[in-house]
């Protein structure tokens, strides 16, 4: 039987997603025109944790070794310079604009944030979305803003060039910051 409250778990890593290419994310501020484009790297100070598991076929509880992350150490084309660095490991947390680590993505945005001049302020985000984003993906991709800093999240799927063409005909977004997640081809 399954405990009702399981304890805390780390934000655990899986092989899986390791090799995926990195989206280009671009940030600009609405109000001072400043914009910043970074691929999604990111290298995660990682540790190795020995999780109980148990076999649902025999009951018996196994150790099982995953990867845990622990800090951020760099973002964009900075964290390259961490790909040979022991217990750091560099991965996307995005694929094809979506989210596949929720933490690292989280502090991936908050970080480019910070790097684009985000205001004291919590601004509106607008945040491009790709066109066949299911509902929980895009729930996921704007409580990431939102707890990256952002007040409101504006869900788009136009062209960057598009939003920035009409992003002064709505007076809420004339304050606003847009994050535009570009994937990759693979």
């Amino acid at each position: 039987m399954l405990k009702q409250f399981e304890p805390f778990r780390p934000q655990l890593l899986e092989n899986w997603y390791l090799d995926f290419p990195p989206a280009q994310v671009t940030v600009h501020n609405v109000r001072t025109g400043q914009q910043i484009e970074e691929p999604s790297w990111v290298a995660a100070a990682c540790k190795q944790v020995a999780l109980p598991e148990r076999n649902l076929y025999t009951g018996e509880i196994l150790t099982v070794p995953r990867t845990a992350v622990e800090k951020l150490a760099a973002v964009g084309r900075a964290a390259l310079e961490y790909k040979a660095a022991p217990d750091t490991l560099v991965f996307s947390p995005f694929c094809g604009g979506r989210i596949v680590h929720y933490l690292t993505a989280q502090l991936f945005i908050r970080a480019l944030f910070k790097q684009a001049g985000f205001p004291l302020l919590k601004p509106p985000v607008c945040v491009h979305i790709p066109d066949q984003t299911t509902q929980v993906e895009a729930q996921a991709l704007s409580e990431a803003v939102i707890q990256a800093g952002a007040r409101k999240v504006f869900l788009y799927t136009d062209p960057l060039s598009a939003l920035l063409n009409n992003v002064h005909k709505w007076k809420e977004l004339q304050t606003a910051v847009i994050l535009h997640i570009e994937p990759q081809d693979e």
